[in-house]
């Protein structure tokens, strides 16, 4: 399969390029996301990638093994330069996986699992990264940050 975008995927980073040019429709944005097929890389024991900002964690998700190795590169050469040959970057596992089974499913699962506020950003090294954070109409209303529940401190009791 290499780098080739299934239409799904093509119509997310279609969706990405109009917000970078000022033309974005978050709701286009969020229903291209479900549509696309994203890579997730996983590290050591088989865990997501994830970054903390601002008290939430964000999934890394791809669009493209290029994307994906990109991001994997800038890593592992800003982490370990002299350690291991950069080309290895290239051989990380992931896993592949549908938007909407990502955004409704997995995401979910892991916010019961880790007790943390998490939302997903999309080829985070790109220039037309995307951010689908952890609200309503994007995530599960039981994981979203703006419902009552949420605000009543639910959440914050994890």
């Amino acid at each position: 399969m290499g780098s080739e975008l299934s239409t799904g995927t093509a119509e997310l980073r279609a969706q990405m390029a109009a917000f970078l040019r000022g033309e974005g429709d978050p709701q286009a944005l969020v229903e291209a996301a479900r549509g696309a097929e994203l890579l997730l890389p996983l590290l050591g024991e088989g865990a997501l990638w994830s970054g903390e900002l601002d008290d939430s964690r964000w999934l890394f998700a791809f669009t493209s093994t290029g994307e994906m190795h990109a991001f994997l590169q800038q890593k592992w050469e800003a982490a370990k330069p002299d350690e291991l040959p950069a080309e290895l970057a290239r051989y990380v596992r992931y896993l592949r996986v549908g938007g909407e089974e990502l955004l409704q499913e997995l995401l979910p699962e892991l916010v019961e699992r880790d007790r943390v506020p998490m939302g997903v950003v999309v080829d985070v090294s790109s220039g037309l990264r995307a951010f689908l954070p952890p609200v309503s109409g994007i995530v599960p209303d039981g994981i979203a940050l703006d419902k009552e529940s949420v605000a009543k401190g639910e959440l914050a009791a994890w």
